[in-house]
């Protein structure tokens, strides 16, 4: 999942030096979005329980035990700010699929931090960020990623599923 992560920061950051201008910009100033935001879920569907503690969650902030402290910084001149220390690498396999076992590896980062800038946009209760698009609501930001969750056979040869991860962010 670092991997990912820093694949999709260092997406975000070509996509935006090559395909934004101050153009592009409308209605950033929006100081409902300005100000500093806090990572508070990593949703999936159905969820997990990956620390088997009896307790299934959606939320899988609730299951890894790895240091987390991502932040967005949304600026009133239309860049966003991203630092992030919660970079796991996860890979889950499915051992049983008639009971729903699975076997979970987290790795922690340990890395430091990953940090980047880039332009945003709004427009009503969506957000443009490079080429990902997150949406405002209830003062939160939900930013989804697409089948990010793989879960591979027991030998780990072959995907089997994915599911949809949904970051959610609250204003400080």
């Amino acid at each position: 999942m670092r991997k990912l992560l820093l694949n999709l920061c260092y997406a975000i950051l070509l996509v935006c030096f090559t395909s934004c201008s101050s153009e592009d910009i409308q209605d950033s100033n929006d100081s409902s979005i300005v100000g500093v935001w806090t990572l508070n879920a990593w949703n999936i569907e159905d969820g997990f329980d990956m620390n088997n503690d009896g307790t299934v969650s959606t939320n899988l902030l609730n299951e890894i035990d790895c240091d987390r402290n991502e932040t967005l910084f949304f600026d009133k001149n239309g860049v966003v700010s991203l630092n992030t220390t919660f970079n796991p690498d996860i890979n889950i396999s499915l051992l049983n699929s008639e009971t729903n076992t699975y076997n979970f590896d987290v790795t922690c980062d340990t890395e430091g931090v990953v940090s980047l800038a880039t332009e945003y946009s709004i427009d009503d209760s969506m957000i443009a960020i490079g080429e990902s698009v997150a949406k405002i609501e209830n003062g939160q930001i939900f930013l989804v990623f697409e089948d990010r969750i793989k879960i591979y056979n027991e030998d780990f040869t072959e995907v089997i599923e994915t599911k949809d991860l949904t970051l959610v962010y609250s204003k400080k």
